[in-house]
């Protein structure tokens, strides 16, 4: 699990422009009938349901329509900070503005790192030293053994005998990201997302109903290959 940094502020208004409590019962029952009627849940949806835990993860898509709802803009502000090994770490400033008051109901403050596990590392596997594609397979042992470059996966049908250097001297499982600025620009919209899913459930008030602690692991399930995703869900 990463760390959130995450600050939320909200306005403390007047006595005389306190809401009524019926008003306020009508803004909380908005926020349920939108997640009952409009919102979805599962992947690239609107939250997350993660067995084990008591209340859904309001994902970016449940936070945009909140905000469309309480006809709420966003602003935001990134920070970025150069760490070692040309990692990033990126700040952002989410404002939430009633659009039209002008006033700010929340704002927040979030975290997202290239230094991060999901940024930071992949999984290396073998490359064929011929077609450069990571397509090398352990052959059968009634076919000889040794290793083949997977035609079926795009490879070239290269083979080696077991033992053979160029293949099992690579390094693979989990590695340090060599490309790490490829991620810069996802890591800095993480931020982005983080924040403005941390002011929409602060400005709505809407933490009865959702919650942000568990978004990597519904991250995390949305990233998963379809194959896996199913098992993921009923893990």
């Amino acid at each position: 699990m990463s760390e959130l940094i995450q600050k939320a502020v909200v306005p403390i208004l007047p006595v005389s422009d306190l809401l009524s409590v019926a008003e306020l019962q009508r803004r909380f029952k908005a926020v349920l009938d939108v997640q009952k009627s409009i919102m979805q849940s599962g992947i690239d949806r609107d939250y997350g349901i993660i067995p084990g835990t008591n209340k859904p993860t309001l994902l970016q898509p449940g936070a945009q329509k909140l905000c469309v709802l309480f006809r709420l803009a966003p602003e935001f502000s990134v920070e970025a900070k150069s760490l070692s090994g040309e990692h990033r770490e990126y700040i952002a400033t989410c404002t939430l503005r009633h659009g039209p008051s002008g006033i700010a109901w929340a704002t927040t403050i979030a975290m997202a790192s290239t230094m991060e596990s999901k940024y930071r590392w992949r999984q290396g596997a073998r490359k064929c030293p011929h077609c450069h594609q990571e397509t090398i397979i352990k052959g059968k042992a009634e076919y000889g053994g040794g290793w083949v470059c997977f035609a079926k996966k795009g490879g070239c049908n290269a083979k080696w005998k077991d033992g053979a250097p160029e293949i099992e001297k690579q390094e693979v499982g989990r590695i340090e990201n060599t490309d790490i600025a490829d991620v810069y620009n996802t890591v800095l919209k993480m931020a982005e997302k983080r924040a403005l899913v941390s002011a929409t459930i602060a400005a709505t008030a809407s933490s009865d109903y959702f919650t942000q602690d568990m978004e990597d692991t519904v991250q995390t399930w949305r990233d998963a290959p379809p194959e896996t995703e199913a098992a993921f869900r009923d893990s």
